[in-house]
C-alpha cells in the first residue's frame, strides 16, 4: 500500500492512500487496488488539468520519510 500526494492546479493537496499511482497516456492520473487473486482495478483517476505535482511517500536510507516528487510528463508507476 502507497500514500500520494496530489498538488492540485487549484492550490489545494490532496492525500490517498492506493495499491499503486499511474499517469496514464493522456496524462491522468490514475490509483489501484490489488484484489486476493492480483488483479488491479482502478478507483480513482484525476484528469491531468487538475494536477500539478504528484508525489510518492518514500522512506530515504537514512530512515527518514520524504515526499518523492513524480514525473510531470510521460507514463510512470509507483508502489
Amino acid at each position: 500500500m502507497g500514500i500520494f500526494l496530489l498538488e492540485m492546479a487549484d492550490g489545494s493537496e490532496m492525500i490517498l492512500t492506493a495499491g499503486r499511482a499511474t499517469r496514464t497516456e493522456s496524462g491522468d492520473v490514475a490509483f489501484e487496488y490489488v484484489d486476493a487473486r492480483g488483479n488491479w482495478s482502478r478507483s480513482c483517476t484525476v484528469q491531468s488539468t487538475q494536477v500539478k505535482t504528484a508525489y510518492a511517500r518514500r522512506v530515504g536510507e537514512d530512515g527518514m520519510a520524504r515526499w518523492v516528487p513524480q514525473l510531470s510528463t510521460g507514463r510512470w508507476w509507483a508502489y
